[in-house]
């Protein structure tokens, strides 16, 4: 793979392309090692049995704070500080493959959380972020993006739902409109431990009820193309986490590389 002049469009395959333009998202199958699974979930488990003030610095629950229901799936944010494991996540090379291409090469990181389910927890209606979604000469171009890795098998009938193409929507989808409707219009996308769902948040997107007996854990990591977010990176606990982890949640500017940019640019041209 080469990438002249800066150009990034031969990152991801044509197939990669006219699926992720077609339907606002695309799976990578099996991308995170079961060694590194079984961690997540056992941190998983230990870090949404505490209270929030327990809650190693400067990890945090955004859902448990405010009105949120008690029923809500609850998440944890700012993981990639807590354990090596998730800063790995962060820097796994067949995810940010895709995260670069389709942030135009410049990503910023601006949230990781866990979420965990139970069969009591809430149904996710559809929702979905503006419609910052475009075609240009390096491919499709998502503004927010979201990376959504499965820890455990997520069977049909539950789980990641959307209304696909809906990113590049002319018309608002009608109210009466539900998760529990059937394709072609709504889709259920089943996963396995270890894959990773990536999709627009312009796309229409939700969960239906989980319905296993465990739990369902799934990590979001989210990017955005252009700026910055508030809340991260957190000054004060930099030294938790890598140069590149650091680096990747630095403002993203169009035009200007990061370095751990370069660096999965530089091992795509030796395949």
């Amino acid at each position: 793979m080469t990438y002249p002049q800066g150009i990034i469009k031969n990152i991801l395959t044509p197939q990669e392309k006219w699926f992720f333009d077609h339907h606002g998202f695309i799976i990578l199958r099996k991308v995170v090692p079961p060694e590194d699974i079984e961690r997540m979930i056992e941190l998983g488990n230990q870090w949404h049995d505490i209270p929030l003030d327990a809650l190693p610095s400067p990890l945090t629950s955004t859902s448990r704070m405010g009105t949120h229901a008690p029923t809500i799936a609850h998440w944890i944010n700012h993981i990639q500080y807590g354990d090596p494991v998730f800063q790995r996540l962060v820097l796994n090379p067949e995810i940010l493959r895709v995260v670069i291409a389709l942030t135009r090469g410049a990503p910023c990181l601006v949230d990781c959380a866990l979420t965990k389910n139970h069969k009591t927890s809430d149904d996710i209606h559809f929702h979905a972020a503006g419609q910052d979604y475009s075609v240009e000469e390096s491919g499709p171009r998502a503004g927010f993006l979201n990376t959504a890795i499965s820890l455990v098998d997520v069977p049909p009938g539950t789980g990641f739902v959307c209304l696909p193409g809906s990113h590049k929507r002319n018309f608002e989808p009608p109210d009466d409109l539900s998760i529990y409707d059937g394709p072609p219009t709504v889709i259920n996308v089943p996963v396995n431990a270890g894959d990773c769902v990536i999709f627009t948040e312009a796309l229409y997107h939700g969960g239906r009820r989980w319905t296993e007996s465990y739990p369902r854990f799934t990590i979001f990591n989210r990017y955005i193309d252009n700026g910055s977010h508030k809340n991260l990176p957190i000054e004060s606990h930099k030294h938790l986490i890598p140069d590149e982890v650091y680096e990747l949640e630095q403002p993203a500017v169009q035009g200007q590389r990061k370095r751990v940019v370069e660096r999965i640019l530089g091992e795509l041209e030796t395949l």
